[in-house]
């Protein structure tokens, strides 16, 4: 029969060996939760980088791209920019009249610091004394401020080649001038704001002169010297010349 004690060690052995199963099965589950964890961890970043190069690189995108290179065309004239008109005054210092024709020359000067170009033909507005706008239709002429049968004439302009109009650089403080002419012969001189009516010799009476040139939309305001009662018909306009004006004015032959 055994004895206290014995039976004493027994239970306690007993004891341990239980507790040392239980810290096993423990141990167990802890090894295989952080195996469990980090295999699942370990697959779901796989998922998430396959995933990534797939919408990457697969068929919604290309992995190479290609570039269009577009060639862009401009038509920038060579030399300095276009006149603009605050960069010019402008004034007619000489006229004259024949056959019922008013001839005028118009000096542009330049009076900025910089240079600028002149090409075409000039924009043309009227304005009565009152300020008034009055009809001013106007017809380029190419010839108009070549030719002169009112003597010796340096400096006539060139007029318009086989090309157009060539373009015209104006110096600062230098000068460039146009020619226009109208019918000046007068039955009747309709008031602002009338509409023409009658022969070709209605009139308006024009005080201040609106000079634009192409490509601007600021005009050159020419008041003294000028004589504007023209016939409705309107102007002829002479393109941009070179240089000073003329002494004589340009009377076509």
């Amino acid at each position: 029969m055994k004895t206290p004690h014995a039976v004493q060690s027994m239970v306690r052995r007993r004891v341990r060996r239980r507790r040392a199963l239980r810290r096993l099965r423990v141990g167990l589950f802890v090894v295989l939760g952080l195996a469990a964890a980090g295999g699942a961890a370990f697959g779901i970043d796989r998922m998430v980088v396959s995933l990534h190069r797939y919408y990457a690189n697969g068929p919604h995108t290309s992995q190479t791209t290609s570039s269009t290179a577009v060639a862009v065309t401009t038509t920038t004239q060579p030399g300095p920019p276009a006149c603009v008109g605050g960069q010019l005054t402008g004034q007619v210092p000489n006229w004259y009249s024949t056959g019922g024709t008013m001839y005028e020359i118009v000096e542009l000067t330049n009076v900025s610091l910089s240079p600028c170009r002149l090409e075409g033909y000039p924009l043309l507005a009227v304005n009565s004394a009152n300020g008034a706008a009055l009809p001013a239709a106007s017809q380029d002429v190419a010839t108009l401020g070549q030719s002169t049968t009112t003597g010796t004439n340096p400096g006539v302009g060139v007029g318009a080649g086989a090309s157009g109009p060539q373009p015209v650089v104006v110096d600062p403080h230098q000068t460039s001038w146009f020619e226009l002419s109208y019918g000046d012969v007068c039955s009747q001189v309709l008031p602002p704001g009338a509409a023409p009516t009658g022969g070709a010799d209605v009139c308006y009476a024009g005080s201040v002169l609106q000079v634009t040139p192409p490509r601007t939309a600021s005009p050159i305001i020419v008041t003294e010297p000028v004589h504007l009662t023209y016939q409705v018909a309107g102007f002829q306009v002479g393109p941009f010349q070179s240089g000073s004006p003329p002494r004589a004015v340009p009377i076509p032959a």
